[in-house]
């Protein structure tokens, strides 16, 4: 069994996707009602966790061994102190860590939206954080799902 993430706050950002939010919505089941309405939108966004969940996979026993420098570092306000110059893995966790915070906040938001559909459809927020996020991922070297070769996935 794998250890338990330190702090609970960096264990609840790593757990971003199935985490219970607004009237027990989770993210990913949030981006799934959302999907209904906006199918691309929501792709866009389940694209952004399973990039970052994938990334974040090979790096758990570094968050088990080193959670608490490394949350300390995501709450710090400079991104030039991501961590030591040295550090380059730590750097980088952390870089994908504050993105995955931001896209962490979108998942609030499609929450309550989930939990109040009548309600206008933040389709807005939704676009900024896809753009913000993935720019940001993309600069840290998060890499894109490769899919494999299938029915769907021809060419």
């Amino acid at each position: 069994m794998a250890a338990e993430l330190e702090p609970p706050a960096l264990a609840a950002l790593v757990d971003a996707a199935e985490r219970p939010r607004t009237d027990d919505w989770s993210f990913r089941a949030a981006v799934t009602r959302y999907a209904q309405p906006e199918p691309q939108r929501a792709s866009e966004v389940i694209e952004l966790l399973r990039r970052i969940e994938a990334w974040l996979r090979p790096h758990h026993k570094h968050l088990e061994a080193h959670g608490h420098d490394v949350w300390a570092a995501v709450e710090r306000s400079d991104p030039a102190a991501a961590g030591d110059a040295h550090d380059v893995v730590t750097s980088s966790i952390v870089d994908v860590m504050r993105a995955l915070r931001d896209l962490d906040a979108l998942g609030d938001v499609l929450a309550a939206w989930a939990a109040a559909p009548s309600s206008e459809r933040p389709d807005a927020a939704v676009d900024e954080a896809v753009a913000d996020v993935r720019r940001r991922i993309d600069a840290a070297g998060v890499p894109y799902e490769e899919r494999p070769p299938g029915p769907r996935n021809r060419g």
